[in-house]
């Protein structure tokens, strides 16, 4: 089939599925942006959706055609929702990540929801993807007994080169993808990176639900982490991606971040407040009762403690970290990674460590100079 009769049969198969023409006001670009809303057959449940953004002002990684990817999208059962932004020059990175936590407020938050109100959007499969990437949902990298551990990634599609990867663990033990948790931590890291040159892949956290900030069991915890690693290289000359993989950690996923780093299974990661160091906490660290009733008294467990905090994994081979807070961080998080940071200063590993005066307090840095600081030191390890 000839390339043009190829792109007619994309078109009428689109055309057939229907879109209907919905306005969005960006706040990247400050306009209001016109879009396409595609909807396969009528369904009763909520439905995984995705907002694709196109006609982007930064060189497109992902060859493949636009139609294509939306076509498979749709015939997958997707809701997509495609939004033009006309080369805008401010449509570029970090500023889109400004766009990502809006789209996802309007879309997800319920008191604030404006956008797709008539769809049955299913929040905690909520995707952003940027022209020319794909979604692999689903993909199994563990188990825990009856528990399946996946992750979502977002890749280029044919891409001229590989491209690394960024994997974040989630904070959001039910649902890796949970709206509430992204919109609560402000967190854009992982989509806006897309626009920042990165494959992405939301990995699910080792612990499963209730959680009650314990990581255990602890070894076996870590463990299925590397097995996340293992997985995105094993799968990386499908995707064509890179082998290198960088992880990001916030909140419950920090020390997981960490540890990675400090046994040098990633190649770098970003590494926000949490404790590191658990042979020194602050002493009114409103935890202490719970890890004693889990681990017994420090005096007699020191073991037990001291394996829980990445410190104890680090070596002059650890591999290079970004470590970043807020000022109005909880106490013992800031404590804790200002403890890490020392420990990274005396064993002379890589590192970055930013405290920033934003009151922002337990949430990821919205911050363009930050975001556009993070990812620039992940290119400056992950592309060598």
């Amino acid at each position: 089939m000839s390339r043009v009769k190829h792109l007619l049969a994309i078109f009428i198969c689109l055309a057939a599925i229907g879109a209907a023409q919905i306005t969005w006001q960006s706040a990247t670009t400050g306009k209001q942006l016109t879009g396409e809303l595609f909807e396969a057959a009528g369904s009763n449940k909520s439905l995984a959706t995705v907002v694709y953004l196109k006609n982007l002002s930064i060189p497109r990684i992902g060859q493949e055609s636009d139609d294509s990817i939306i076509k498979d999208l749709v015939n997958s059962g997707t809701v997509v929702l495609v939004l033009d932004y006309a080369h805008d020059p401010k449509a570029i990175s970090p500023d889109l990540n400004a766009d990502i936590l809006k789209l996802r407020q309007d879309i997800a938050d319920a008191k604030h929801k404006t956008l797709l109100v008539d769809q049955n959007v299913d929040i905690d499969h909520l995707f952003i993807l940027c022209e020319g990437f794909r979604l692999k949902r689903d993909v199994e990298f563990a188990r825990d007994k009856q528990r399946v551990l996946g992750m979502d990634i977002c890749y280029p599609s044919n891409p001229v080169k590989p491209v690394p990867m960024l994997m974040e663990i989630t904070c959001d033990n039910a649902n890796r993808m949970g709206s509430f948790s992204l919109l609560f931590c402000h967190d854009t890291l992982l989509e806006g990176a897309q626009a920042a040159g990165f494959a992405t892949a939301m990995v699910d956290h080792p612990v499963a639900p209730p959680y009650k900030g314990l990581d255990d069991p602890w070894k076996e915890s870590v463990a299925r982490m590397e097995s996340a690693v293992r997985q995105l290289r094993a799968i990386a000359p499908q995707l064509k991606t890179s082998e290198k993989v960088g992880a990001i950690g916030f909140s419950r996923g920090g020390p997981f971040a960490a540890v990675l780093a400090a046994k040098h299974d990633v190649d770098a990661a970003l590494v926000h407040g949490n404790r590191y160091d658990y042979l020194d906490l602050l002493p009114n660290d409103p935890m202490i009762p719970r890890f004693e009733k889990a681990w017994g008294k420090l005096p007699e467990n020191k073991d037990k403690w001291a394996e829980h905090g990445a410190s104890i994994y680090l070596t002059k081979d650890a591999a290079p970290m970004f470590l970043n807070t807020s000022n109005a961080e909880s106490p013992e998080y800031q404590y804790g990674l200002k403890q890490f940071d020392a420990k990274l200063t005396q064993l002379e590993i890589e590192h970055i460590y930013q405290v920033d005066e934003d009151g922002r307090g337990h949430r990821v840095s919205t911050d363009p100079k930050t975001l556009a600081k993070i990812y620039a030191f992940f290119h400056r390890h992950l592309d060598k």
